[in-house]
């Protein structure tokens, strides 16, 4: 198997997680779920994964790879559960991410490039804010119920943590405290849906430990036009690594990585496509 190919696709997994070593709790928020559309409603973003390996020192230079992702969010049924001591409304909600190479069927996900989250969502969580507007605090969180995911040809799991945590197993697009929207005016993004008008929001965002360092930026363009309100996002983030022993100007930069998703279609006759185990 070929150096750009499926082994590689785990170093995107493996230089994100780089954060997990850095302290802070990485959690996803509503990045991919900003809002609820009628119950069977799906969208399905397609795009680029770009991953540049840093090798300043190497005869041969950066080892530079890319692959395909396709990422469709759909709504598959509703339930009603228990919450916080109370039976409330809930969504099962299913994320399908599939990264790998252009095939003739589309995309070659090899063994591992295919990931299915099902959750089952309060519906009062989703709130579509950045900050709750009771206590002003930033939404760092999407409560589940319950959840399953399966990643590659792995059996089901069932998911352990009490929020949906898709990054960056299934998406790059994370939760940033700090995103702001950009100027007051909404704008028209060419997709190939058409042109939809949506909001441009920026976020930032850096964690550090003794030995590495994550910085991460993103774009998202939120809409209402769209199922789950997402248009569009960008993300591009850079890896550095030193020694324990060393001072911080001595970190350098080891990994690059950017990616870019557009929504391509939607529709209103979503069906799961994960079997929950009994």
């Amino acid at each position: 198997m070929s150096r750009c190919g499926f082994p590689r696709l785990a170093m995107v997994v493996v230089g994100l997680l780089i954060s997990g070593v850095c302290g802070a709790r990485d959690v996803s928020a509503q990045g991919l779920i900003w809002s609820l559309p009628q119950d069977g409603s799906w969208v399905r973003f397609e795009g680029e994964i770009k991953q540049t390996e840093l090798r300043p020192d190497s005869p041969g230079g950066d080892v530079e790879m890319e692959w395909i992702q396709h990422v469709v969010v759909k709504s598959v049924g509703t339930e009603t559960a228990e919450f916080e001591g109370e039976m409330v409304p809930c969504r099962w909600i299913e994320i399908v991410s599939m990264t790998g190479k252009p095939s003739e069927g589309g995309i070659d996900t090899g063994p591992i490039g295919t990931a299915i989250y099902k959750v089952l969502i309060p519906e009062s969580v989703v709130t579509g804010d950045i900050v709750d507007q009771l206590t002003s605090i930033p939404v760092s969180f999407l409560p589940i119920v319950k959840g399953y995911r399966k990643i590659g040809t792995r059996d089901v799991e069932t998911l352990t943590t009490p929020t949906l945590q898709v990054y960056p197993v299934a998406s790059l697009i994370r939760h940033f405290e700090t995103l702001q929207p950009v100027g007051d005016a909404t704008e028209d993004v060419d997709t190939p849906v058409g042109f939809i008008n949506s909001q441009k929001y920026t976020g930032q965002l850096q964690q550090e430990s003794r030995t590495a360092r994550i910085s991460d930026s993103a774009e998202i363009w939120r809409s209402s036009e769209v199922p789950f309100g997402l248009a569009k996002w960008t993300f591009k983030g850079t890896r550095e690594l030193k020694e324990s022993f060393e001072p911080r100007d001595a970190f350098h930069a080891v990994t690059e990585i950017s990616a870019e998703l557009t929504v391509h279609e939607t529709g209103m006759n979503a069906e799961s496509e994960l079997t929950i185990p009994e």
